[in-house]
């Protein structure tokens, strides 16, 4: 028995010893799967993200060509192959000896456009794929046998309106989240650090990607027009602030190439916001909608409409709170600070100081808002100081 016992002791300090070994290996991977994923948490950020259109196609000089071609399949001029060739030394004064990445629209028009710009550059200095997520936007899912008929469009909305059996603005604006986080993950994965991402694309396209990164409104997006063939929007990296943080900003010349009104960005409190991202918000994965610094009034907006009013001044608060004017649809307020109760202009004399009260008892009692009254979170969540009646 003694001996039996002796064994069964020396098997269990084996045991032991082996589940201790084991225990030991498993934590040396753990820490170093730990340090790795620690370092690719760390992002790198390429010096330029530039949005390129394709050159002139056969469809932008003749709309006809779209009946028996299909618009993936659409291909360059000669103008415009042209155009792509002297486009790719603008590239290169920019880019200089920076490594590429580039991503292309599968269609046809936009791969001829990156074969020619890049065949400029050395052999090896750069990378190209092509994703889906940034074709064009689709007027009607096959052959265009007629020009699609944009007549309800700006009476409904650029942004939101859809072809029918095609996509609308919001549509391909959604598809184009989905690449940015795929871009995103590769600044975890890749050293983009001095280098270049290139993205071949289309007008529409590169003017929702810029909305998309720059946390534009819909408001703002339609009141852009499209680069040219073979314009190219130019986010280029910006030194890190004071909190640590780099971020982009638009050239002066790309803002001049999108058509985008003197008056919305020319202006110190609200300019800088629409052709910059948020230091704070490095990367467009890490955007937060900032729900907890959202103060929403409830202003009796049928009260309003009914007296005439079209239109409420921003209110003097600390941090630039700021309202919009719905015109009828509900009062919109912009920012992060609590409102104070807004001042009604631009109603009829008699009514004028009746609809004010109105507005001052429903801002101050928080009560039961109108018809179709909404937060808006801006152009990227900062506050804003502007008014503005649609």
């Amino acid at each position: 028995m003694g001996g039996d016992g002796g064994t069964h002791l020396s098997a269990h300090v084996s045991a032991l010893y082996a589940s201790t070994a084991l225990l030991s290996l498993a934590l040396v991977w753990l820490s170093y799967r730990l340090h790795t994923l620690d370092q690719v948490r760390k992002p790198t950020y390429p010096r330029y993200v530039v949005l390129i259109r394709h050159a002139e196609s056969e469809g932008n000089v003749d709309v006809d060509a779209y009946r028996t071609i299909g618009d993936p399949l659409i291909p360059l001029t000669a103008r415009g192959r042209a155009q792509a060739e002297a486009m790719a030394h603008r590239l290169r004064e920019l880019i200089g000896e920076l490594r590429v990445w580039a991503f292309t629209s599968p269609y046809l028009r936009s791969r001829e456009t990156a074969s020619i710009a890049l065949a400029q550059f050395p052999p090896g200095s750069y990378r190209l794929a092509e994703d889906p997520r940034l074709r064009e936007q689709e007027f009607a899912g096959g052959f265009q046998h007629s020009v699609p008929d944009r007549s309800e469009q700006r009476l409904y909305s650029k942004f939101f309106w859809r072809f029918p059996g095609g996509e609308s603005a919001a549509d391909v604006y959604d598809r184009l989240s989905m690449f940015m986080d795929t871009l995103w993950r590769d600044m975890h994965r890749v050293d983009l650090s001095g280098s270049a991402v290139l993205i071949f694309a289309h007008g529409l396209t590169n003017r929702l990607f810029c909305m998309r990164w720059l946390h534009w409104s819909p408001r703002v997006f339609e009141q852009t027009r499209n680069p040219p063939n073979c314009g190219f929007l130019v986010l280029a990296l910006q030194p890190a602030d004071a909190s640590g943080h780099p971020y982009y900003r638009l050239t002066a010349e790309s803002v001049r190439q999108l058509g985008l009104p003197a008056e919305l960005w020319a202006e110190s409190e609200l300019g800088d916001t629409l052709v910059m991202s948020d230091p704070a918000e490095s990367a467009p994965s890490s955007w937060s909608l900032g729900l907890s610094r959202l103060h929403a009034p409830h202003v009796d907006c049928a009260a309003l409409h009914a007296a005439g009013v079209r239109k409420l001044t921003p209110p003097t608060i600390a941090g630039g709170s700021g309202w919009r004017s719905r015109a009828g649809n509900g009062w919109r307020a912009d920012g992060a600070a609590e409102p104070h109760a807004p001042r009604a202009v631009g109603a009829p004399a008699k009514a004028s100081a009746a609809a004010g009260a109105r507005a001052d008892a429903a801002a101050a009692s928080h009560g039961a808002s109108g018809r179709g009254s909404a937060v808006s979170f801006g152009a990227d969540g900062r506050a804003r100081a502007r008014a503005a009646s649609r």
